[in-house]
Formats: structure tokens, sequence, C-alpha cells
């Protein structure tokens, strides 16, 4: 850590190490069985899984929820998904469910719960929400803390000088590895490393330093594969409207466009 960060006690620079060191321990414990469609479900299919996370992505947008809300949403959708059998007249409840519970989690003041119900169009009542928010925290034994990428995100970048365009991009980044499958299986501090290199090169901003190797835990060549896969998803990511909307925004500096001319250009 820098210097300065040393006096401020709000950082607990002191004991950074070893919080980190938990959460790298702990990420694995929380990331769901990227098989579970195969192995668990009947009728929810992959792409309806990410029809169901584009859809919640807008709901986040337009409550102006934070990001660490958005990533324990997703998580907590495919930790239950991969632990219970869901038909799909329930996926909806299962996305709106898990939203509330997390912004219960990690909001100061989080929407009213009449708020999620009219995103549903009315389709859940009140009794609907309360007994899916008990039975969805009963299987997951109320484990709701998460390693997500967002806190591995900010102390890599103490490396780069928090540029604050290659943070913004590296959100976005971030945020399309919810709505692929294919992210599943890659641990949050990869995505978190992956998506700042990314974001760096797109930028022609920096270099990766040893020390912001040493601060992510992960060398490029083991950046590099999960790198590709954000590069494919970029190139056929339209379907996925509502995640392109909210990151075509000027408060967002525009990253989905952005990526998406860079994309066409090389």
């Amino acid at each position: 850590l820098k210097d300065e960060n040393w006096n401020d006690p709000m950082l607990v620079a002191e004991y950074a190490e070893d919080i980190f060191k938990i959460l790298r321990e702990s990420e694995v414990d929380t990331m769901a069985d990227p098989t579970y469609v195969s192995s668990q479900q009947h009728e929810v299919t992959w792409r309806m899984r990410g029809v169901l996370i584009d859809w919640v992505v807008e709901i986040h947008h337009l409550f102006e929820l934070l990001p660490e809300t958005l990533f324990l949403t997703v998580n907590l959708i495919d930790r239950f998904l991969s632990r219970r059998a869901v038909v799909l007249s329930k996926l909806q409840l299962v996305g709106i469910t898990s939203l509330y519970i997390a912004t219960k989690f990690e909001e100061v003041t989080a929407p009213v719960m009449e708020d999620f119900l009219f995103m549903t169009d009315q389709s859940i009542q009140v009794e609907d929400l309360l007994k899916a928010e008990r039975f969805i925290l009963q299987v997951l034994d109320f484990k709701l803390c998460y390693s997500n990428p967002l806190s591995f995100m900010r102390r890599t970048s103490m490396g780069d000088s928090y540029d604050v365009h290659t943070r913004m991009l590296a959100k976005y980044f971030m945020e399309i590895t919810c709505v692929d499958h294919r992210f599943l299986n890659t641990k949050p501090s990869l995505i978190a490393a992956a998506a700042l290199w990314l974001s760096q090169k797109m930028l022609s901003k920096g270099i990766w330093t040893p020390e912001m190797s040493r601060l992510a835990g992960y060398q490029v060549p083991e950046i590099k594969p999960t790198v590709e896969l954000m590069l494919d998803f970029l190139s056929h990511n339209s379907k996925y409207e509502g995640l392109f909307r909210k990151w075509s925004s000027k408060r967002l500096m525009k990253a989905s466009i952005f990526a998406r001319d860079w994309i066409k250009c090389y």
C-alpha cells in the first residue's frame, strides 16, 4: 500500500494482506457449479439464465444500486440454481428475490418491497417474495458473504494509480462475466485481473507491472485465457441489450460503445 494509505484509518492498511488472503482462500467456496444446467436443472437453459441476468442488470441500473449488489445477486442466483431445480415459471421469482436479498445485505438504503414487485408487472405477490426469500436463504445456509471481483480490482488498481478510465472500463468487463455462463468456473480474483489487464490494453494506458502482478496474484500468461473469453463475448454481445444499454450511458463513459468499436477496429 502507498504511504498515504497508512494514515487513513478507514482503509485498515495494517490488515490488508490478511484480509485479501482470506478473500482469496474463500472465493472458491462461494462459486456456483458451472455445469448446473445439465446436472441440476430440467427446464432452465443457459440462454434463459442469460436473459434473466440481463433483466436483473436493467433493474439494478434503474434502482441505481451499488455494483457489489449486482455481483452478489448473480452469485446468489447461480448458487441457488446449483442446488435446487427450478421450473421455468419460477425463474423470474428467483431473480427478483435474489436481488431483494442482495440489496438488504449491501445497500445502506434499499428500495421498498413494492418497487421490486412493480418491476415484475405485479406477476409476483408479497407472499411469494417473502416465501422465496426464506427458502433461498435456507438453501444457501444464510451464507451471503461473497468475494466479489470489485474488491480484487480495487486492490490491484493501486498499482496503476487508480486511473479512472481504466477502472471504469474494467468494471464493464467484470459485469459482462455476469451474463455469460462460461465465466462461472473462473475465480472472481482472476476476472478482476483479466478485466483490468484488458482495460489497460484497450486504452493503451500503463503496463502490467510486477507490483500489479503481486497485488492481483496473477502473471500475464495466467490472465490471457480469461481475456480471450472476454473478447469473444464482446464480439457477440448484441443479444444482451440491457447490459449494453446500461454501459452506453454518458455517466458510465460509454464503455460498451467504446469496447464494441475497438473490437471492430482490431
